[in-house]
């Protein structure tokens, strides 16, 4: 209760600073995704894109929507999957307008569903609003042509679910799971949900017996990463060249990519993670299933490695309204060949990889708030602080009225 009084609180105060902005857009035609099933193309190939981070406001930054079209056309992906903080909750224009928020979805919609590309949502930590929930924005995303997935809410967080892709002769031969991780903005712990967990393993059983008994090979696709990340890592000294400083758990430490175990990729800040331990990579393990996994969240990072058989891989960050990596500014590629899905491959694709333009300055940003928003925070902050000392005057004096009446 507290968090949902400080909540609309917040949302309450910074009405006062700012201007709603945006209309509400035009909605494009309801489409049915109730069967989840995609299929290989003809030549037996299938690609899926990992966008995640877009994290701006009501209207994204263009710089992001060029990046994002310039890697739709360069790829041509079968499906793009948004794997978290695909809006920033606390930016101020999604304070206080739902409006706002269906804007900013709308807006880095438009280049994937313009080219009819089917899509698939994962919520993160910094995707839930009070002007909009995210039970209300999956119904929002479900309005586009090409929304997939099912919202199917566990322990209040919407979106886990899975979609099958079959070959071209109507076989199941890869499954992707999508899992919402928990997390939100003035928490920094995560964790995957017993509740998850138990229907991730009673999907993945189903699918196992309809495939005579056989693990249907798998690709998961989550925001917050699991903590096995940090296999991938080598402790080092502080000071050591490339090392970064562990986060959660892992605090007290400095690390760098391992180059015995990561593939590619850059290590450009300490992984935060899921704060309960091994449940789920040890699910994984379990049921045999998950080839692959792929996480967004900190947004310097695009390493990828393989941990106990699984690879676990970053897909970087699009946003250019909070921090970035500069021209490593990316998405992530995962491609498929249908006589063996378990030999795929994939690899980042880089803004230097897409256009020979630098970043403009202005967008090269390297912190955590951006276009005054800092400046509105510590304005709703003085206000409370205001408020409250009113609110202690206000009330001794009260006292102090009541002690003379009586005497």
């Amino acid at each position: 209760m507290a968090r949902n009084l400080a909540a609309r609180a917040t949302a309450v105060l910074a009405a006062l600073f700012l201007l709603a902005g945006c209309g509400t857009p035009a909605a494009p035609p309801p489409v049915d995704s109730s069967a989840d099933v995609l299929h290989f193309k003809a030549d037996g190939t299938f690609k899926v894109m990992s966008i995640s981070d877009i994290q701006d406001g009501a209207t994204v930054s263009p710089e992001t929507i060029t990046l994002i079209t310039l890697a739709l056309d360069a790829e041509k992906p079968d499906l793009v999957v948004l794997v978290g903080d695909n809006i920033f909750d606390w930016a101020p224009s999604l304070l206080v307008s739902g409006a706002n928020v269906q804007h900013s979805l709308a807006g880095f919609l438009k280049p994937i569903t313009d080219r009819g590309i089917p899509f698939a949502v994962v919520f993160g930590n910094h995707d839930a609003t009070m002007p909009m929930s995210e039970a209300e924005q999956w119904d929002y995303y479900q309005t586009f042509p090409g929304a997939m997935g099912q919202a199917n809410p566990i322990g209040g967080r919407t979106g886990n679910y899975n979609i099958t892709v079959q070959n071209t002769g109507g076989q199941t031969v890869l499954n992707l799971w999508f899992m919402h991780s928990g997390g939100w903005t003035l928490s920094n712990r995560a964790d995957i949900l017993p509740e998850q967990l138990a229907w991730y393993k009673d999907t993945s059983d189903a699918l196992k017996s309809a495939d005579g008994g056989l693990p249907v090979p798998s690709f998961w696709f989550q925001h917050i990463p699991v903590p096995q990340m940090y296999d991938l890592l080598t402790p080092v000294d502080e000071g050591t060249p490339g090392a970064v400083k562990g986060k959660n758990a892992y605090s007290d430490q400095y690390y760098i990519a391992n180059p015995d175990v990561v593939v590619d990729g850059v290590l450009g800040e300490g992984p935060r993670c899921l704060d309960n331990g091994t449940e789920e990579f040890d699910a994984w393990l379990s049921q045999g299933d998950v080839m692959g996994a792929v996480f967004g969240h900190n947004h310097l990072n695009t390493i990828h490695g393989k941990v106990q058989g699984i690879d676990l891989m970053y897909d970087g960050g699009v946003t250019f309204y909070s921090y970035g990596n500069g021209d490593h500014h990316g998405v992530r590629v995962i491609e498929f060949d249908q006589t063996d899905v378990r030999q795929y491959h994939t690899r980042m694709v880089y803004w230097k990889d897409l256009t020979d333009q630098p970043i403009p300055a202005a967008a090269q940003f390297d912190g955590t708030f951006v276009h005054g928003a800092q400046n509105v925070y510590i304005a709703i902050g003085a206000v409370i602080i205001a408020g409250l000392i009113a609110l202690g005057v206000v009330t001794v004096v009260k006292i102090r009225r009541r002690r003379f009446g009586d005497d």
